[in-house]
């Protein structure tokens, strides 16, 4: 990708989630991102066509390595791990959207877990818990999940991956 197409999308996505941190999704606007980004309303049209065009994209890149370039790895704990690891390196993106609750994000994630994470916990984890309905068990490891994550990355005692990896899958089983 050309430099100043990478500079631009990178400050566009800066923004972006520096104003997550300081309003709701739903109160931003293009022009807010595009000011606080230094770019033109063109340039920002000509790499998205909507603020939820941007989330997408951005949840998008997030998701990629984390899980489909991971979809493979049949190991629970490595994988949890990953996930984890990938959520501290991406720590401003991924804590900024979680902390703010934001639907389309939270959703997301959820499918993301719900496919490549519910699988192994199910099979791996879970044949104590056959008797219950399969969307209440996927609806609890998602959302615990969602849940250990947001506590995990707001910890001032840093946890690492593979402690937080342990803790949820103890839960888990």
């Amino acid at each position: 990708m050309d430099r100043r197409i990478q500079k631009s999308k990178t400050a566009i996505y800066q923004a972006f989630i520096s104003l997550l941190n300081q309003k709701a999704y739903d109160k931003m606007t293009v022009q807010e991102i595009i000011d606080l980004a230094n770019v033109g309303r063109s340039t920002f049209y000509a790499h998205f066509d909507t603020k939820e065009a941007l989330l997408e994209e951005l949840c998008q890149e997030l998701f990629q390595h984390t899980f489909i370039e991971r979809q493979e790895d049949k190991d629970l704990f490595g994988l949890t791990a990953h996930i984890f690891s990938h959520f501290r390196k991406n720590q401003d993106r991924i804590a900024t959207l979680l902390l703010s609750k934001n639907s389309y994000f939270l959703s997301r994630l959820k499918e993301q877990l719900s496919y490549y994470l519910f699988p192994l916990v199910r099979e791996q984890l879970s044949p104590k818990k056959a008797d219950l309905p399969l969307p209440f068990l996927e609806h609890y490891v998602t959302s615990t999940f969602i849940e250990t994550a947001s506590w995990w990355l707001q910890q001032r005692q840093p946890i690492d991956e593979k402690e937080i990896t342990r803790y949820y899958l103890t839960l888990m089983a």
